[in-house]
This record gives C-alpha cells, sequence and structure tokens, in this order.
C-alpha cells in the first residue's frame, strides 16, 4: 500500500491493519515471500522504535538498500531499478517523500519528511497504545515537547484524529503545533487543548508521548532556551492518572519509558510487516 501521508489512512483501514498486526504478534506468520524492499532511509532525526533495515532483514525479506541520493529524482531512479514491491523511505526536506514516490511509481511508505510528516512511525505509536490501553476512543492521549518540528508528532495528530481520541499538545508556545494541523485535529478529535501546564494534563492523561526537545531540528535560539522547559524524571509523574504509559523518546528519560520499551517494539514490528504485506 502507499503511505504518504495520514491521508492516506482511514479508520476501516487503520483497523484492518492493527487486526493483521494482532494476528502477527499472536504467531501468525506474515506472508512476505515474495516482497522486496528497497530501503532509501537517509533522513532519520528521530530514533524508530526498531531498527527497520534489521526487521525487515530478520523477517527474511529481500531487501535493497540504496545509496543516499541527493535529489529526489536520483533516489527514484534507484528505487526503480531496484524492482521492489514496495520502499521504505525518509528524506528531507517535507514534501520530498511525495516527489520520490510521484518519480518512481513503486509503492512507498513514508518514514519521514523533513519536518513534514512521518505515518509509519504514527502508525507504530498509534498501534502501540492501542495495545497498551486497548483502545483509541475515548482516551486523553499527549503529545509532549517538540510539536512544531517533530513530522512524527504531526502525523500522530492526525491520526489519532480518526479515533475521535482526547488529544492534550504540550509544549510551550515556540514549538506548538503548526495552526493548520491543530485545526485539522479539531475537525476530526474528540477534543483538542494546548497547554505547557505537564502536571496538570498528566492527571488525566492515559497516555503519553514523547518528542525530545533536540538542537537537530529546534532553531538554536529556541533550543538554547527551551531545551529544560520540561525535566522529566520519576518525580514529574507522582500525581500522573493510574496506569498512564509513556512512549516516544526523551534523552534521560529512560526509566520512564523501559515499561513500555518492550510493547512498542513488537508493536512496531507488527504494524510494519502489516504494512509490507499490503
Amino acid at each position: 500500500m502507499q503511505l504518504l501521508t495520514p491521508y492516506d489512512l482511514t479508520r476501516a483501514r487503520m483497523e484492518a491493519l492493527f487486526a493483521r498486526a494482532d494476528e502477527i504478534q499472536n504467531g501468525a506468520a506474515p506472508r512476505l515471500s515474495q516482497k522486496r524492499v528497497a530501503l532509501a532511509l537517509s533522513y532519520l532525526p528521530a530514533p524508530f522504535p526498531i531498527d527497520l533495515a534489521k526487521t525487515c532483514r530478520d523477517e527474511k525479506i529481500e531487501c535493497v538498500t540504496l545509496a543516499s541520493g541527493p535529489t529526489p529524482a536520483v533516489i527514484a531512479r534507484e528505487i526503480r531499478a531496484a524492482n521492489a514491491s514496495c520502499a521504505l523511505v525518509s528524506h528531507a526536506p517535507a514534501g520530498s517523500v511525495n516527489e520520490i514516490a510521484t518519480l518512481c511509481q513503486t509503492p512507498v511508505l513514508n518514514a519521514g519528511d523533513g519536518i513534514g510528516e512521518n505515518p509509519l512511525r504514527a502508525l507504530m505509536d498509534a498501534y502501540a497504545i492501542y495495545t497498551l490501553q486497548g483502545a483509541l476512543q475515548n482516551l486523553r492521549i499527549g503529545l509532549l515537547g517538540n510539536l512544531k518540528f517533530a513530522a512524527e508528532a504531526h502525523s500522530l495528530a492526525r491520526v489519532l484524529g480518526l479515533f475521535e481520541s482526547r488529544l492534550s499538545f504540550i509544549t510551550p508556545a515556540a514549538l506548538s503545533m503548526p495552526y493548520d494541523l491543530t485545526d485539522d485535529a479539531r475537525a476530526t478529535a474528540y477534543e483538542v487543548e494546548e497547554t505547557n501546564d505537564l502536571a496538570a494534563t498528566l492527571k488525566k492523561t492515559d497516555a503519553l508521548v514523547l518528542f525530545e526537545i533536540d538542537a537537530t531540528r529546534v532553531e538554536e535560539k529556541i533550543y538554547a532556551k527551551l531545551k529544560t522547559f520540561y525535566t522529566l524524571t520519576p518525580a514529574t509523574f507522582v500525581d500522573a492518572k493510574e496506569g498512564l504509559v509513556i512512549l516516544g523518546a526523551w534523552a534521560g528519560a529512560e526509566e520512564l519509558l523501559a515499561p513500555t520499551r518492550p510493547q512498542a517494539e513488537r508493536a512496531a514490528r507488527a504494524i510494519l510487516l502489516a504494512l509490507i504485506e499490503a
């Protein structure tokens, strides 16, 4: 299947992918014997829960790792030459993965295009929350940190909106979600709030996804001012809602993320294989 933006997804399509990923997690063999995957992963500023290339190879998928071409046209030409069933592509700037897909005419799974969208990572996070909490509907899900420049946050907000989740965008104003994306989320999600008050939001939140305020994607002046705006330690979560699960990536928060890491990795593997099957 083609997955360039969250707009390529519907709730029904996601539910079908989740159902197939459930089967894979429960021991069903992925149908991958005829699959050949091209890997063009030149821009991965935030880590995925799993190593995409290693996961494909561990499943005995025939993989072709492509050199990181300087332009979408070069990458598209390499994907065409690989004669692949689909391609996992990450490339900057925003919109470049769409351009590559148009030029190569091969189904593409977008693994991040600059500060634009990362629907592959969003599906992994959404499915991990689904497996940990049993549903996405009627949950309060918080997105914390660098929401302005994190493509994976943009796509996750759109994906969760399809399930009418309650969304809390937790960030200082300088790193807030782009206005157009917030408007889109409000059109679909049950509720959207914007706040910088983590302590208050944690008291009502079922799942929290971390998007690190990092020097790679945040402007130097903003980063210097806001890099320690949130300090995430176990003490931060003393008054959090019972049953809160925490996902994502944040330097220094390994202890907080450790309880969900095994499930996040299993969920990421299962949804990736379900997508490659499709």
